[in-house]
């Protein structure tokens, strides 16, 4: 199903209060309010320098020569603007802020809103906001399909990734992201949310560690940790697994307690609420059991076009939950020179019962 761009032009509109345009600069925020539908299994693009926004009237794109063909193929905006890339080639000669600027001229902005600071010189005055980001918190029934499609091909890929590392040892952490990568390239996925996350032993206690080849060793912890895009939406999964399937007591331990905490900050995720206390549900409970100063990130974050959203899921995060806020929940322990555990859902608020998206398999020690 296509998305409707036009709601949120509207919504952008509708928020400009005294603003005479609203001026998108970032990646992710061109994409969301000019890009047409990428294509199923692709990243998406963005051709765009920006994205402008008038009180009134159609948004306009703005792009480089180079890409002119591509923008006005895949966006969904029909007002595109150039700037030349080669002066040698160029009949003007001008830079893509040459180019905003007299496209701010010609709609008569004085005064505009931007989701990143642009020097527009003395003549325009320039607030930047974050109001976009808000809007794009609350995913719509069109976004949320393409996000489920990825989060189900990121099941798939951790169905394979436990049979993989249960069976795994003396395999290296870069050959088992190969095979993992493999494995959904063969699915039909163009790209991944991310560079793919396999962290063994005692490298799994580095939240985010790169692949390495250190040799997966019989009972060690490992996190694997990936997502995909799917018509130009991401998911972001993690699991932790162990080499020949059958953890430690102490390991076993470690990872109900991440099991608990995950359930409880899931739980947490009702409407109303704060990330501050969906964070804090699945915090106390770690530092409760005693490790408290092993769980060194946040809880979770927004994910959607990007990998890593608004809002926030942290002890210091004041933001109102709301329904539609797709997020991840992904509590940890991690022992300095042993190992750590992470598991980690994608969550869907709604109302006061939460729904998890994720069904990789995690009751499995």
């Amino acid at each position: 199903m296509k998305i409707n761009y036009k709601n949120r032009w509207d919504n952008i509109q509708s928020n400009l209060g005294e603003m005479d345009a609203f001026v998108s600069a970032l990646p992710g925020n061109t994409r969301y309010l000019a890009n047409s539908d990428s294509p199923p299994g692709s990243p998406p693009s963005s051709t765009m320098n920006y994205v402008v926004i008038p009180k009134r009237g159609e948004p306009i794109a703005i792009t480089s020569s180079l890409e002119e063909h591509r923008c006005r193929h895949e966006s969904s905006v029909k007002d595109v603007r150039c700037w030349t890339t080669y002066p040698d080639i160029a009949s003007d000669g001008k830079s893509s802020l040459d180019v905003l600027k007299s496209t701010l001229s010609d709609i008569k902005a004085k005064k505009v809103f931007a989701d990143t600071k642009i020097r527009l010189g003395r003549s325009i005055s320039i607030s930047v906001s974050s109001k976009i980001n808000e809007l794009r918190s609350i995913k719509s029934k069109e976004e949320l399909d393409r996000i489920k499609k990825a989060i189900k091909h990121s099941d798939s890929g951790q169905s394979f990734a436990h049979n993989l590392v249960e069976s795994g040892e003396g395999l290296t952490e870069k050959e088992v992201r190969s095979e993992i990568d493999y494995f959904m390239a063969r699915k039909g996925i163009q790209e991944n949310s991310f560079g793919t996350i396999v962290a063994s032993g005692p490298n799994s206690a580095h939240s985010h560690h790169s692949n390495t080849d250190r040799k997966l060793e019989l009972g060690d912890p490992v996190i694997c940790d990936f997502g995909v895009f799917w018509d130009g939406y991401c998911s972001d999964i993690t699991r932790t697994y162990f080499v020949g399937g059958s953890p430690s007591e102490e390991w076993k331990k470690i990872y109900n307690i991440v099991m608990e905490a995950n359930t409880r900050s899931t739980e947490a995720l009702i409407e109303g609420s704060t990330g501050h206390k969906v964070d804090k549900a699945g915090r106390d409970f770690i530092r409760k059991k005693g490790y408290g100063a092993n769980f060194v990130h946040g809880t979770g974050h927004g994910f959607g076009l990007e990998i890593h959203e608004y809002p926030s899921i942290t002890y210091k995060s004041r933001v109102k939950i709301e329904n539609s806020m797709a997020v991840t929940i992904e509590p940890g322990i991690y022992i300095p020179g042993k190992g750590g555990i992470r598991i980690e859902d994608d969550v869907l608020p709604y109302g006061s019962n939460p729904i998890v998206l994720t069904n990789a398999k995690k009751e499995i020690y």
